[in-house]
């Protein structure tokens, strides 16, 4: 089966998101986020926000550590 596209519009990339084009691989990908949103989203037309106060109360000691592991495949090993 072949799928072929005339072309390819991206409107945003989001977080660990790739476009990948033609015969190729991808490996060992990983993602470590955080993300604290005090206000949300405003979804709507002519939206007014007046005297808002935002206050996230955050009690990590370390915003998003990252954690890496190390893998190996056995072969060879002793």
């Amino acid at each position: 089966m072949d799928i072929k596209f005339d072309s390819i519009y991206v409107n945003a990339i989001e977080k660990n998101s790739g476009i990948f084009v033609g015969p190729n691989s991808q490996n060992g990908w990983s993602t470590q986020s955080k993300e604290n949103a005090a206000l949300g989203t405003v979804v709507g037309t002519a939206n007014v926000i007046h005297h808002n106060v935002n206050v996230i109360h955050d009690e990590d000691e370390i915003d998003t550590p990252i954690i890496t592991e190390q893998k190996t495949s056995g072969k060879g090993s002793s």
